[in-house]
């Protein structure tokens, strides 16, 4: 038994993953004093290094609750009681999609049935906000007629299948099973089960997780869980860092001449012939693109981080405009950035995101200049260029060289959740079937997926809301708002106050 003033003691008992974030789970005596909850989680003996997983992200990472796991005797549910108490009252969540046999799994088959049922809320949950009262159902079972939920002799019966749903969303599990693909060999929105059934702008794992903690916290009202803090989470790929420099006058012109003609912008096409003529000299500073002054001061203004993810390709193609890291202009920019405190990451090319020999080229030329300007990259991380991403490949991929995160996945055409979740997590590969050192960043919002027109036809306060709307989503669940917006996307003065605007609201 340990008394209150001990309980900081308590709370860092178990060391986990991403960030060395601690776990504990803390009941309060009738007496005042504080012990230990450990829960004990019994489950079927189908698809145990899934269900691992999935447990480890769903009770460690992101509620901070320590447990055992072990097989149990109901072949139909996954039972949560508290260890050492052969009296606890049980949460019995009903079996989905790890009930599905292994000549199913990764077939069309073991994907949820759609439409999806929904399930209005009963009352229990009105103390939980957070969820909405309406939840779209990706696997489970009704238990009455009308509910996934019920109480009998104090234990809960969910017929929600909060952990194989978890686990759908968050390895894109659909993403291996259907061969849907754009024209850059992309997932689409329209594919996705979220995009389907109209959730892809709710992160609905965390409603599936509000759901799960509020059936503890009946069962066990001394349960705590690890408290979170909303985060701001800005960054930048540099697809290209400067606009001019380097370029004929022909195509310069041809930018002027799209400035005046297609963007009505007078202004710019002034910046952009000025900044040619100051660039013959070695002089980038007007350079329209070169906006990262203006995107730090604008994150220290807010008191966060910006990370500018850095292409290190020198093979120019039709969808890469390669530009030297090595450059003494771009190192200079390098070292102001990680001065103001801000971070460099990876930003691989167009055709690296299914090549493993590419994508190791390309971050070893990254690090060898960080090495060079004296920058640490043991937390280096990054995204995809033009979110070319392949289920678990371009995972693996970064896993095994040794980048930390990823934050490549929402989808191109569209804002929202493509993960359900707006935390970030341990990845898996559905493939190989194992748990990953690599953590996912989902990205909510990139800029040119928040309208589906050119930037000049925007309604730019409608734009603003819809963006402040996801963040507040994220808010609610203390989650993070991960924003992608490209430096070349702030040549004009209308995007600088759209940024602006976003930023300064969030």
């Amino acid at each position: 038994m340990l008394r209150r003033q001990e309980c900081d003691s308590v709370y860092n008992i178990v060391d986990w993953s991403i960030g060395h974030r601690k776990s504990c789970s803390l009941c309060l005596t009738a007496g005042g004093d504080i012990e230990m909850t450990e829960l004990l989680i019994e489950h079927p003996p189908t698809h145990e290094p899934e269900r691992r997983y999935i447990y480890d992200v769903m009770f460690r990472e992101f509620l901070g609750i320590i447990y055992q796991a072990r097989l149990g005797a109901d072949p139909d549910a996954t039972v949560i009681s508290v260890c050492g108490d052969p009296g606890a009252k049980r949460l019995v969540v009903h079996e989905g999609l790890f009930s599905i046999s292994p000549d199913q799994w990764l077939t069309g088959d073991s994907l949820p049935r759609q439409p999806l049922g929904r399930w209005m809320l009963p009352d229990v949950f009105s103390d939980s906000p957070k969820v909405s009262s309406e939840i779209p159902v990706i696997y489970g079972e009704r238990i009455a007629q009308d509910s996934y939920y019920a109480e009998c002799d104090g234990d809960i019966q969910l017929g929600l299948d909060i952990f194989g749903s978890a686990f759908f969303m968050l390895t894109r599990y659909e993403e291996v099973v259907k061969s849907d693909r754009d024209e850059h060999d992309r997932f689409p929105a329209t594919a996705s089960l979220a995009y389907q059934e109209g959730f892809l702008e709710r992160p609905i794992i965390n409603e599936y997780l509000e759901i799960l903690w509020t059936c503890m916290k009946r069962l066990w009202p001394g349960l705590r869980r690890r408290q979170r803090q909303y985060r701001v989470m800005p960054s930048h790929d540099v697809d290209r860092p400067l606009a001019v420099a380097g370029e004929p006058l022909g195509v310069v012109l041809r930018g002027c001449a799209g400035d005046l003609i297609a963007r009505r912008d007078f202004d710019l096409a002034l910046r952009r012939v000025h900044s040619w003529g100051r660039s013959l000299k070695g002089d980038f500073a007007v350079d329209p693109i070169n906006t990262f002054d203006f995107i730090m001061r604008l994150s220290e203004a807010i008191e966060v981080t910006s990370a500018f993810y850095l292409m290190a390709t020198e093979a120019k193609t039709d969808f890469d405009r390669a530009y030297s890291t090595g450059h003494p202009w771009m190192r200079r920019l390098m070292c102001s950035i990680v001065e103001r405190g801000h971070e460099i990451g990876f930003h691989g090319s167009y055709y690296s995101y299914n090549d493993a020999e590419k994508t190791r080229r390309e971050v070893t030329l990254l690090r060898k200049v960080l090495a060079e300007e004296g920058i640490a990259d043991s937390t280096l991380g990054g995204r995809q260029h033009y979110l070319r991403w392949q289920c678990p490949v371009t995972w693996e991929i970064w896993n095994d060289i040794g980048l930390t995160y990823d934050s490549t996945l929402t989808f191109a055409r569209h804002v929202g959740f493509r993960c359900g979740i707006c935390y970030e997590y341990p990845t898996f590969s559905v493939l190989s079937r194992r748990q990953m050192q690599l953590v996912e960043r989902p990205l909510v919002i990139m800029d040119v997926a928040l309208h589906n027109q050119r930037y000049e036809k925007i309604k730019r306060n409608g734009v603003c809301d819809r963006a402040l709307e996801l963040s507040h989503a994220c808010k609610i669940f203390n989650g993070d708002f991960t924003i992608l917006w490209h430096n070349s996307n702030l040549a004009a003065r209308w995007q600088k106050d759209l940024y602006q605007g976003i930023l300064s609201n969030v």
